[in-house]
């Protein structure tokens, strides 16, 4: 029982040991100045620590893949895009012209088309009485006078002189609109004058070295005449037309620049009468004209200026 106690009250002593804490110790009185203090040591960065990632067996497991929900094979098939042909890369198709815009686009595309010509020869043949000569075949104006449209004839300025109690030359072609001065060269005077119809005109008495002029205005041959000197005579021809050229001396001749469509081709040598064919451009066929000569050669002008 003895025993029993005394351990008791050991155990009892160990306890309240345990529980008191040691007596906190007073600092002692400071007599005298104060030391300062020591400085406090400098403090040591703390070295992180790279803490490891934990395990992959650590960590919660991965949920399990959600299933695929099919897709509609409508949706899920690649739509097919044809690559575009249009050089700007545009996925619309290029409209294809139709026949008759394809038509309109190439007549407006295509130059104008080309002037037509006719060719061919011109035969100078002697009336009775009548001698041709070399060369006289030159002297034929051939010229084309459409029914409409074509060109206008381009007038010009031309000289006829009175000499030695004479036209020269004797006879003339120009374009309708030219003017003809008549220069007189004799020491006579003239009076030039014309009664054909539709071109009758007077130019009164000239002097030696005295100029008149005169505007035709009238197409077709007009006859002059010198109201002094009746053997004096002018065939002055008037041509319309811009389309004329003067046969070769063998008979040949190509009439270029004319316009399509009907019109009246005519020959014309100062000792034969104007003939006159129709004729419709284009043509195949090469023109074969004959005209009689019933006249004396004259000297003759035949302005056939450049074609249009």
């Amino acid at each position: 029982m003895y025993t029993y106690r005394m351990g008791l009250m050991g155990a009892l002593m160990m306890l309240s040991a345990c529980s008191m804490a040691p007596p906190r110790p007073h600092a002692a009185a400071v007599t005298g100045p104060i030391a300062a203090a020591p400085a406090p040591a400098p403090l040591v960065a703390a070295t992180s620590k790279v803490v490891p990632a934990p395990a992959a067996s650590a960590l919660q497991p991965a949920p399990a893949p959600l299933s695929a929900t099919p897709v509609p094979a409508a949706i899920a098939a690649p739509v097919a895009v044809a690559a575009p042909a249009h050089p700007l890369m545009s996925p619309h198709p290029v409209p294809k012209l139709a026949p008759a815009k394809k038509a309109a686009a190439a007549a407006i595309a295509a130059p104008a088309q080309a002037t037509l010509q006719v060719s061919g020869h011109v035969m100078l043949k002697p009336a009775r009485g009548q001698q041709i000569e070399a060369g006289e075949q030159a002297d034929t104006l051939v010229y084309f006078v459409p029914v409409s449209g074509g060109s206008r004839a381009r007038p010009g300025h031309y000289t006829v002189y009175t000499h030695n109690r004479d036209f020269s030359p004797e006879s003339l072609a120009v374009p309708l609109g030219s003017t003809v001065s008549f220069v007189n060269l004799d020491d006579v005077r003239h009076n030039v004058f014309s009664v054909t119809p539709g071109s009758a005109f007077d130019l009164g008495y000239q002097g030696s070295g005295e100029k008149a002029d005169h505007a035709f205005g009238h197409a077709g041959i007009v006859l002059v005449s010198c109201n002094v000197h009746h053997s004096m005579e002018l065939d002055v021809l008037v041509v319309p037309s811009p389309y004329m050229v003067k046969v070769g001396a063998d008979g040949n001749f190509t009439l270029a620049g004319l316009p399509k469509g009907p019109g009246t081709l005519y020959f014309w040598n100062p000792r034969a009468q104007l003939v006159s064919q129709k004729v419709t451009l284009p043509m195949g066929a090469a023109v074969s004209q004959q005209i009689l000569a019933v006249r004396p050669r004259l000297t003759t002008a035949l302005n056939a200026g450049e074609q249009p």
